[in-house]
């Protein structure tokens, strides 16, 4: 075979600073659209509930707590128990900035499975309606913990997606070697 003069450049590819601008904008959407993705489709999707769907739990279960990804404008919370029997409960109250429905009511004292239905209306106007179970077994080393009251730290998936988009403009704004040599 004959060297016909080609050579394989091996160092960093280089970009032009309009590419760069291109894609450090198309990177800016792209990770604007995740993060803006919840609030545009989800409406009011949970994010955690307490007790959890299919928890058993003991002590003193006087409370449910319900956490949405997006705020909520209002919502009702009711219960019943394992003969389908409605529990009492108090008004619903929504907290921290519209993201939590919480409902108070006597601590149960009968062992069963309990039903939660929970109807919510979402700050774009769209009503859902949605329902879990949870155990109560006074004999359960389980506990609620209202999630008001729950260190949840920060946020990683967000944390992540920032870190991730740094990184990659860092790969694209890095000064390059010079692919001449002496």
């Amino acid at each position: 075979m004959s060297d016909v003069g080609w050579r394989v450049d091996h160092n960093r590819r280089r970009y032009s600073d309009g590419v760069r601008v291109r894609l450090f904008f198309t990177i800016v959407v792209v990770a604007l659209g995740f993060v803006l993705a919840d609030q545009v489709a989800a409406h009011s999707e949970v994010f955690e509930r307490a007790p959890a769907s299919g928890q058993v739990v003991g002590g003193a279960v006087d409370h449910i707590d319900i956490s949405f990804w997006v705020p909520v404008a209002s919502g009702e919370i009711t219960l019943t128990d394992s003969s389908g029997e409605p529990v009492e409960v108090g008004a619903t109250e929504l907290s921290a900035n519209g993201r939590v429905l919480s409902v108070g009511f006597s601590a149960l004292t009968e062992q069963g499975g309990y039903v939660v239905t929970h109807t919510e209306l979402s700050e774009d106007g769209d009503s859902q309606t949605a329902q879990f179970a949870f155990v109560y077994d006074p004999s359960s080393d389980a506990r609620v913990v209202p999630l008001l009251e729950r260190d949840t730290g920060p946020n990683w998936v967000l944390l992540g997606g920032l870190a991730g988009v740094i990184l990659i403009l860092a790969g694209l704004f890095w000064p390059g070697r010079s692919s001449k040599k002496n």
